[in-house]
């Protein structure tokens, strides 16, 4: 009987104080993210190309490690598309021409003190992550044939933003990310002499995240 009394208190506090722990117990979170890019015009081929906003889509999965500190694994896809293009050999004006890449980095994130904003506990952070573009890729026409162009290296971003925090599983960011690259070759399809360029991006982005 006390076992069981015991055993049922435990279950009590433990539903009763659920909101409360889950933001303390609960160091592995997912996200979603959505925003909006922009690139840098890049210089392509001997001339420009010229890149408009477009969207930016991806996810991460990564653990607390303390109070302040979050490492992560995550995933951004942005596709910008390509307005204008001053490279010899390229039409000028392509009809459906994107600038876009898939990249993969691993991030470092620091968590600042709180502030109270209504409900809500909100932290500012700043991070850094590492990674690889993975495809990064210029769909273009010449003489009104699509040609792509496409290549993959090494990549490096900065990040910073801030979290809602309603001790809850879940919570909620808004932030930007600065990413970019060495020189990447790319290899044009049908063959032909590759193309190095670099590759910036700034993202504008809003997370939702689960707390497991």
């Amino acid at each position: 009987m006390p076992r069981f009394v015991f055993l049922s208190l435990a279950g009590l506090a433990l539903a009763c104080g659920v909101t409360t722990a889950s933001a303390q117990d609960r160091p592995w979170y997912v996200t979603v993210d959505a925003g909006l890019s922009r690139t840098s015009n890049p210089d392509f081929a001997g001339g420009r190309l010229t890149t408009g906003q477009g969207p930016a889509i991806g996810g991460a999965i990564g653990r607390r490690l303390g109070q302040d500190w979050r490492v992560e694994a995550a995933v951004m896809y942005r596709n910008n598309p390509v307005k204008q293009v001053s490279s010899p050999g390229l039409d000028a004006r392509p009809g459906d021409a994107d600038w876009a890449s898939l990249t993969f980095t691993v991030n470092a994130l620091y968590d600042f003190g709180a502030f109270k904003l209504g409900p809500a506990n909100v932290r500012p952070y700043l991070g850094l992550g590492i990674g690889r573009v993975q495809e990064l890729d210029a769909d273009l026409t010449s003489t009104g044939a699509e040609r792509e162009f496409s290549g993959s290296g090494s990549a490096r971003q900065f990040m910073a933003g801030l979290r809602w925090d309603y001790g809850s599983p879940w919570v909620a960011d808004v932030g930007v990310s600065l990413t970019n690259t060495g020189r990447i070759r790319l290899a044009p399809t049908g063959g032909g002499a590759p193309v190095e360029v670099k590759y910036q991006a700034t993202t504008v982005m809003a997370r939702l995240g689960y707390r497991f």
